[in-house]
């Protein structure tokens, strides 16, 4: 059961506020939203856009005991915070595997829906789609959940559960322009970023510097490619890795260190794996032609 281990976020922000009356002063304003303990000593992860800038955080459980939290790493970029609170031990979620989460699956938003009292709102819907890209006030999400389960303001850092009661992801964003639908971050993205926030105290990911999509018969086809499987690179970042290596747009990368890529979720993977200054492998098919680069993996640059 996952709703013990939900927790309502409050947050304190100092501003600047300006009139013809008073001139300027600083104020304090309050902000509401929801995180999810995943370990017992008092981890939580939660949205950075509901923890920015707090000048003060306060956690609420389900018991009611309310303690103040500090936060450990945000990463606006993913737009993914872990906070914490005094040490105990607290009921804990479960991540899911995001491989076994597919379109149609009946999924669970739980969260402190409108600062409402009497503890979490939860509402039922399905998965719409899976690596949903999209644009927020402070950055462009990627790997989002698209759901119709209601997400409300305050809902924000509130886990997405599959009907195992595991995490899948975390709530994020509903759409200003479309009616029910909402996003969530998946656990393929919230899992490494948790894992390198703890190590870190900021998400540092291995970068090969490419933009690349998956090769489906449809585009290989349109683009006239000579295999029908790996990932196409679409752009080249002129100052990333993979530059001077000889990589190209228009190659498709098929295997990264040895290990077959099929899709892009597979190439992060891989990437992930290694630590910055690696010296990797990367097999790519140009034309009719397969060939190997070694690149050396950057730091991945994060949004600030």
């Amino acid at each position: 059961m996952v709703k013990p281990s939900v927790v309502s976020i409050v947050v304190g922000t100092l501003v600047e506020q300006c009139d013809f009356f008073f001139g300027c002063r600083t104020v304090e304003q309050s902000g509401a939203g929801t995180g999810i303990i995943f370990d017992s000593e008092g981890l939580i992860v939660t949205n950075s856009h509901v923890v920015a800038e707090a000048n003060m955080i306060t956690v609420i459980l389900v018991d009611e005991r309310t303690f103040e939290a500090e936060i450990l790493g945000s990463d606006p970029a993913t737009d993914l915070a872990v906070i914490k609170i005094p040490q105990d031990n607290y009921a804990t979620a479960e991540f899911a595997d995001p491989n076994r989460l597919m379109v149609g699956d009946w999924v669970i938003a739980i969260g402190n829906a409108l600062a409402l009292d009497g503890g979490p709102t939860v509402t039922l819907g399905i998965v719409g789609a899976l690596d949903r890209a999209i644009d927020t006030e402070d950055a462009r999400l990627f790997d989002m959940i698209q759901t119709d389960a209601a997400i409300n303001p305050g809902n924000s850092g509130g886990p997405l559960v599959n009907l195992d009661g595991q995490v899948v992801g975390i709530n994020t964003a509903r759409t200003q322009g479309g009616e029910g639908i909402g996003f969530a971050v998946s656990t393929f993205t919230v899992v490494p970023v948790v894992e390198s926030i703890l190590e870190h105290g900021r998400v540092v990911f291995a970068w090969l510097g490419v933009g690349v999509r998956e090769v489906t018969p449809v585009i290989a086809a349109q683009e006239d490619l000579s295999v029908s499987r790996g990932v196409l690179v679409s752009n080249v970042q002129p100052n990333g890795p993979a530059a001077p290596s000889g990589i190209h747009v228009d190659d498709v990368i098929i295997a990264f260190d040895g290990a077959d890529v099929n899709t892009v979720k597979q190439l992060q993977e891989a990437i992930r794996k290694y630590n910055i200054g690696h010296e990797a492998e990367v097999t790519i098919v140009r034309g009719n032609d397969t060939m190997n680069f070694n690149v050396t993996l950057e730091e991945q640059p994060r949004s600030p």
